[in-house]
């Protein structure tokens, strides 16, 4: 059976990194040949069944989106073309899927692992230069949009941070130099995108996954990372102001955002099963601000904590529907990690940690909403899913 050239797929995943930190046209586009390419080699090699199965339970997908089309139906009808246009953003489940089937097929991992590593750097370079250049008070990346940005580059600080902890041992002193880079490159732009929720994300990760990866090694490595955060926060009087919310922008952020939590959080009340229909939490915001007493110039927005947006736009159902994905990526990951050696055990670490970062992010932003932000975490676990099962297999394999 035909398979694919594992340099060529190699090539097409490190497009997609880029993809992410340049343009979204290049992220439709790499999106749309990684479906396109995965779909005609499932096929050619007679893998439909298995391409599909690629994440179980596979009974999620069709329950999941029956949810999605009953809350529609059930809460505007078909009168409302643009909500269901929305819901065609479901398709990244085939993207999901594509990524995993094509990620099996790598064969030199540390080969595509160096490959993304370059183009990563080479774009964190690009970035600081840009975020100089432009005088910027916080950055934004080639593409300059502040809150895409920090939540696609704060999983890859994640990444690289845990990966050259795990592997440092193994790695040559040239690799420790290039890795040592990346981290602290992507440590720059993070911090300097101000964002909060990020800040936490990334800390809390790197934390909890290398405490699981090595406890006592990590403890050493968290009260390094501390003071530098201490030292940050006592000499930079913008970062301080920031973290602990010292002006009156910040104040005003603070209480929008608690504003969008409460209004969201009345619409679960009201709509607790199936919600108000996939996307469309925000047009029921100013009902439930005036029945609040808020200001008639409050914020119309998501609801800047990705669990309580889909909570109130697909109810419990659709909810509990997303925590059963997340779960299947982690369990997945989490296999992975467990059974990696060598190079990849840092690897898989990583990706793990990029992961957590993602989700823990996710409660001050509805970054799965993101388009850029949606498409790395799906890249990052489609790596991380597709990894872990040819690792898993073959572990099984060496002990018959």
């Amino acid at each position: 059976m035909p398979k694919l050239k594992g340099s060529s797929l190699s090539w097409l995943l490190v497009f997609a990194f880029l993809a992410v930190f340049t343009s979204q046209s290049l992220v439709d586009l790499a999106d749309t040949i990684i479906v396109v390419v995965a779909l005609i080699f499932a096929f050619k090699n007679q893998e439909v069944r298995i391409f599909f199965q690629g994440f179980k339970p596979v009974l999620l997908w069709p329950v999941w989106i029956t949810v999605l089309i009953i809350g529609l139906i059930f809460n505007i009808g078909f009168s409302n073309l643009y909500a269901w246009l929305d819901a065609t953003e479901f398709k990244w489940i085939i993207s999901f899927l594509s990524l995993i089937y094509l990620a099996k097929d790598i064969t030199d991992r540390a080969k595509f692992f160096f490959e993304v590593s370059v183009t990563i750097l080479l774009l964190n370079i690009a970035s600081i230069i840009l975020f100089f250049v432009r005088h910027e008070y916080r950055a934004g990346g080639i593409f300059d949009a502040v809150m895409a940005f920090s939540h696609n580059i704060a999983p890859i600080f994640c990444l690289y941070t845990v990966y050259t902890f795990v592997n440092w041992s193994i790695l040559e002193r040239r690799m420790r130099i290039f890795f040592s880079a990346i981290v602290l490159s992507s440590a720059f732009l993070t911090t300097m995108t101000f964002t909060r929720g990020v800040w936490i994300g990334s800390l809390l990760a790197i934390g909890i996954t290398l405490l699981i990866w090595n406890f006592k090694v990590a403890i050493k490595i968290l009260l390094a990372i501390s003071i530098v955060c201490v030292v940050l926060l006592g000499t930079n009087q913008n970062i301080y102001e920031r973290a602990f919310s010292k002006t009156v922008n910040e104040s005003n952020s603070n209480n929008e955002r608690l504003s969008l939590w409460k209004a969201n959080w009345r619409i679960v009340e009201v709509h607790p099963i199936l919600g108000v229909g996939f996307g469309q939490n925000r047009n029921y915001l100013r009902k439930y601000y005036d029945e609040m007493g808020f200001p008639a110039d409050m914020i119309i927005s998501h609801a800047h904590n990705q669990y309580l947006q889909l909570w109130a736009g697909t109810g419990s159902l659709g909810l509990l529907c997303f925590l059963i994905f997340l779960f299947g990526v982690f369990r997945s990951a989490w296999a992975g990690c467990k059974n990696s050696i060598g190079n990849n055990r840092g690897m898989m670490f990583g990706l793990f940690s990029g992961l957590l970062c993602f989700v823990i992010g996710a409660l001050t932003e509805a970054n799965f909403n993101i388009s850029k932000n949606r498409f790395l975490f799906l890249l990052l676990a489609g790596l991380a899913m597709g990894f872990s099962e040819k690792m898993t297999a073959g572990k099984a394999r060496s002990k018959i």
